[in-house]
């Protein structure tokens, strides 16, 4: 069990240099005797010791290992530190003992000494590191009037001599919730009826507002916002070429999983191994793309394998970081200098994530093809059409009656249809230049031969071929002796050639063609049965009937065609069709008859019928009982007249067909996860140096031996991983996940260094309180995000007033005890989604495909591969922030300036800055003009004073009313900037512009132009830019 001191104490520690350090944290001891190990001790040793003496064998000196218990008191002497060979080094004058070596390090302070002699003399008790250690349940200290948090924040306040603020005024509290929980301001008439019904019951309307605000739709987006940084999400791939990516789609899954508040359980295993659970579906395939927003480099002349290890590596890193809060990258190359994971283990975590099917390719193969939402509400309706028009059809075949025929209806020497006037033979599979289509028949011109009701239309640039052809049908017909091919044709526009080709079931396939015109042909030898000369073009606009002897092109006696094909290059043909004269007729008794059709394929149906159907014709063959309606099935697919009688209810279901296929190619190819066969999983090694061209040792998937064991009976893959990091005995995911939400909410984690829960990072201000919280959140809240925030925001410190007292300062300037809120600046999509809202201009619209905003111009004129910045129309302008489109080597300006990483790597933290560019984005970029000009519109709306004007306008942006002090200041500011624009219209009317405002006719544009400062200026206050 490990130990925190439990209150805060004021001390005067002398220093080196003879100064005095006032000290205030509840991470001192309670005694100066008695010195902490793991706030005092532990990051001693770990900055002056473990470099040469901790976990890296590499650089380890006398096999000597501080990190470690009994090594450590191995050269102490508990309880006299003068006889302790550790303190006697440390202490030495002489450079030839002294310990860390004069050449290597900078010696102990005499603090740091001072500290070390007298934890030894105290007895030198050791402690585990605390974040490696299962939470535990902190013994229960409070009543059922105080929340839980507050017992743990208040305890540490009261005993620093400190008083915690009040609650902060309604106009604050639903700011800041709303920006904490949706990322957007209230609007001014949300805020006056919450100010009235705070004012009668406080605890009733705060609890309503919170569940208001977990249930907008605006939460999801909030929330994703923050995951995109620590998935690294970008809308490219990285490196020098950094070419698009199609990965919107899983941004989108993220921002569903939040809004329907997906436990982080479940969340974790979908999006590390979604594609290995039991039954994966789209959705969980598609959150593996998670793991596939690493880097690809697509420049020529990469080796893959580089980058893909690099690939694997980031994997990772990333998931340590994510789920454990661990630095584990510094073990890629070694073992890692203060933290004891070996370099061995590091690979053995590797092994999880080595053996998927990604290579780096450029092609970022496997892909999941995958529809947009708003594409998915499309492909319902499509659906609901192909239904409704199935069922018209359906009815329409049960009542069409078709009896047998008294006599065959084939006749020696009729032309026989094969593909003619619209109609096709029965089950064909057919192609338009190359890809399976209908083809696309359409209405014959008056002047068409009477027979020809419906022709293909088809068009070829020059030098170019087109074709509509079918390789199989369920009539394949057998050659006789004289047969010949009927072609009837219009050519509209001359094409270099015009040829028909037939295929047969044999080897040669395809090489019998006939052809028209001159010219190159890519296939056949010319004048031979493969490519045979049949006569010059026919004339233009003519129609006419061409004829070829089948035997001429070697289809002889006896051999079965199962395709033809009409081709042509260049210009543009009216096609009739093709039919057949021969003196042995297929048989097509199953097309007029549906006992016949029965009978024939009863016993060895066609595998050209589906499964269903094979099965029907079976049953009925053998006089069983089936359900499907295979008789109206033959008059709607099989029988010519059936087919011909419901032609206009079959056009109906192809237009509804042709839409749902339209939606369907809507549908994004995204890169995601996907395991390796078994017999091509690969063998992973030790990497010396991290380099993959020097492997060691061969390592299996495992996991480091100071963090709970994984189940020994699940198969070693990164859904065991996924479900090792969500175990119960896991110490450190749920920890890390609720110090990262505490720091969405408070400006800083219960621990400040998200991203090092390691022994080098910093120790938890509330430890209790964090343990408190990852086990309630665990255990009664079932990892649900919506209840861990419920849980937090509903306590007395996230409410509390965030003015500051001298004493407060003084004692607790970083507010670590959580005394008053802390102000903390808006993230940089916050600060603009927040501008666009108070502006009136934000789109609500969700999900779909990233947006181009406007930014400046040249940003991307040095990206390598010449891409450029399409600026976005309409609403897609002012979207979200987490819509923008992201690349990798040129982010979106702005939100970079406002300390936005790059995303090449995961980011746990974004380190927050205040510097003068960010004022200048704020009072110049276009968005914040246009927010400022929306701003300015609303606020004059419904009258021209412009001095409730500006009471409107302040009071929106900050969601309260401007004191007489600073509404004189803005008022003092309108006069100065009317008088500018009155000896300069025309630089009025061009802000206007700018803004995109159009004036109506009964407003003055220097007072909009004025009023347009104004509220620029309002958009760039502290109070606005700040949440607290």
């Amino acid at each position: 069990m490990y130990t925190f001191p439990g209150e805060v104490v004021q001390l005067l520690i002398p220093t080196v240099a003879g100064l005095s350090l006032l000290i205030s944290s509840s991470l001192l001891p309670e005694s100066i005797d008695t010195p902490d190990f793991t706030s005092e001790v532990r990051p001693i040793l770990s900055r002056q010791c473990l470099p040469c003496h901790g976990p890296d064998a590499a650089t380890r000196k006398k096999d000597l290992r501080l990190d470690m218990k009994d090594q450590l008191l191995g050269v102490i002497d508990a309880g006299s530190a003068e006889s302790s060979p550790l303190f006697q080094r440390i202490s030495s004058e002489d450079p030839e003992l002294r310990m860390p070596p004069p050449d290597h390090a900078k010696a102990l302070s005499n603090q740091e000494i001072s500290i070390l002699k007298q934890w030894i003399d105290a007895g030198a008790a050791w402690e585990e590191h605390w974040a490696f250690i299962p939470p535990v349940m902190p013994a229960a200290e409070w009543n059922t009037q105080q929340h839980p948090i507050d017992v743990f924040i208040e305890k540490k306040i009261t005993a620093s001599g400190l008083s915690a603020n009040g609650p902060a005024s309604a106009e604050v509290l639903i700011r800041r919730l709303s920006l904490d929980l949706i990322g957007l301001p209230p609007d001014p008439e949300r805020v006056s009826r919450f100010i009235e019904e705070y004012s009668r019951a406080p605890a009733a309307t705060w609890k309503l507002l919170i569940e208001e605000l977990l249930a907008s739709e605006s939460f999801g987006e909030r929330w994703a916002s923050a995951w995109l940084d620590l998935a690294r999400y970008a809308d490219t791939k990285g490196y020098e070429q950094d070419g698009m990516r199609n990965i919107w789609p899983w941004r989108d899954w993220v921002i569903q999983a939040f809004d329907r508040d997906l436990p982080f359980d479940q969340f974790t295993i979908l999006q590390l191994a979604g594609d290995l659970i039991d039954t994966p579906n789209e959705s969980s395939r598609l959150a593996t793309a998670f793991h596939r927003n690493t880097m690809t480099n697509d420049e020529g002349g990469t080796q893959n394998e580089e980058f893909r290890v690099a690939a694997v590596v980031d994997r990772v890193n990333t998931t340590m970081l994510v789920w454990q809060g661990l630095t584990a990258g510094c073990a890629q190359c070694h073992d890692h200098k203060y933290d004891p994971l070996s370099q061995v283990e590091y690979y053995q975590l590797y092994d999880f994530f080595n053996q998927s099917e990604d290579a780096d390719l450029n092609s970022e193969a496997p892909l999941l093809k995958v529809l947009g939402n708003a594409e998915k509400l499309l492909l319902g309706d499509a659906h609901q059409q192909v239904e409704k028009a199935q069922e018209v059809l359906d009815q329409a075949a049960r009542a069409l009656v078709i009896s047998d025929p008294e006599a065959a209806p084939a006749e020696a020497g009729a032309l026989e249809e094969i593909a003619f006037s619209g109609k096709m033979p029965a089950l064909c599979q057919t192609q338009v230049d190359g890809k399976k289509s209908e083809w696309p028949w359409v209405q014959a011109p008056p002047d068409a031969p009477e027979e020809i009701h419906r022709v293909i239309r088809q068009s070829a640039p020059e030098g170019q071929t087109r074709q509509v052809f079918f390789e199989r049908s369920l009539h394949t017909h057998v050659a006789a002796q004289g047969d010949r091919y009927h072609i009837d044709a219009r050519i509209v526009e001359p094409p270099e050639w015009m040829l028909l080709q037939v295929r047969l079931a044999d080897p040669t396939v395809w090489e019998h063609r006939g052809y028209w015109g001159t010219g190159t042909f890519a296939h056949g030898v010319d004048g031979t049965e493969s490519l045979l000369f049949q006569g010059e073009l026919p004339t233009t606009g003519d129609w006419v009937h061409l004829v070829i002897d089948a035997e001429s092109i070697g289809i002889e006696s006896g051999k079965i065609v199962t395709g033809i094909a009409m081709t042509q290059q260049g210009g543009v043909i009216e096609w009739g069709g093709v039919r057949r004269e021969s003196s042995q007729p297929t048989e097509r008794d199953d097309l007029f008859s549906f006992s016949a059709f029965v009978d024939r394929w009863g016993e060895d149906p066609s595998d050209l019928f589906e499964p269903r159907i094979r099965q029907a014709i079976g049953a009925i063959h053998n006089k069983t009982d089936d359900e499907f309606d295979l008789e109206t099935w033959w008059k709607q697919q099989i029988s010519i007249e059936g087919r011909r009688l419901l032609i206009a209810q079959q056009q109906l279901l192809d237009q509804a067909m042709k839409r749902q296929v339209e939606v369907e190619a809507m549908a994004v190819s995204v890169p995601v996860m996907a395991q390796l066969a078994t017999e091509k999983l690969r063998s992973t090694h030790l990497l010396r140096r991290g380099s993959y061209l020097s492997p060691g040792d061969p390592v299996a998937a495992d996991i480091p031996q100071f963090l709970p064991a994984i189940d020994e009976a699940s198969a070693r893959n990164r859904l065991a991983l996924a479900r090792w990091l969500v175990s119960p005995r896991n110490p450190l995911t749920a920890r890390v996940h609720v110090n990262r939400v505490w720091e969405q909410l408070f400006g800083t984690g219960l621990v400040e260094t998200l991203e090092d829960f390691g022994t080098q990072g910093a120790l938890p201000s509330h430890p209790q309180l964090l343990d408190w919280l990852a086990l309630t959140w665990q255990q009664e809240d079932g990892w649900s995000h919506k209840e861990l925030l419920r849980r937090i925001v509903t306590s007395d410190t996230y409410r509390r007033s965030s003015r500051r007292t001298p004493l407060q300062q003084r004692i607790d300037p970083d507010n670590r005890l959580l005394s008053h809120a802390t102000r903390v600046r808006l993230p940089a999509e916050l600060v603009r989604d927040q501008a666009l809202a108070i502006g009136g201009i934000l789109s609500p619209k969700k999900f779909g495909p990233s947006v181009y905003p406007p930014q400046p111009d040249g940003v991307w004129q040095v990206v390598y591969n010449g891409s450029g910045w399409k600026e976005s129309q309409g609403e897609d302008r002012v979207r979200r922030s987490l819509y923008t489109f992201f690349r990798r080597t040129a982010p979106y300006p702005s939100m970079l300036t406002f300390d936005a990483p790059t995303r090449d790597v995961c980011t746990p933290r974004r380190i927050r800055t205040n510097t003068p560019l960010q004022a200048l984005v704020v009072l110049n970029d276009p968005v914040y003009i246009e927010a400022a000009a929306g701003l300015a519109r609303w606020s004059l709306a419904g009258s021209n004073d412009l001095t409730r004007a500006i009471q409107r306008a302040f009071q929106r942006a900050t969601c309260r009313q401007a004191t007489p002090q600073e509404l004189k200041l803005l008022m003092d500011l309108t006069d100065q900037q009317k008088q500018v624009f009155q000896l300069d219209p025309a630089s009025a009317h061009s802000f206007l512009e700018s803004g995109r405002w159009t004036l109506e006719e009964s407003q003055n544009p220097i007072d909009a132009a004025t009023l347009m400062v104004i509220a620029n200026v309002l958009l760039n206050l502290d109070e606005v830019l700040v949440r607290g």
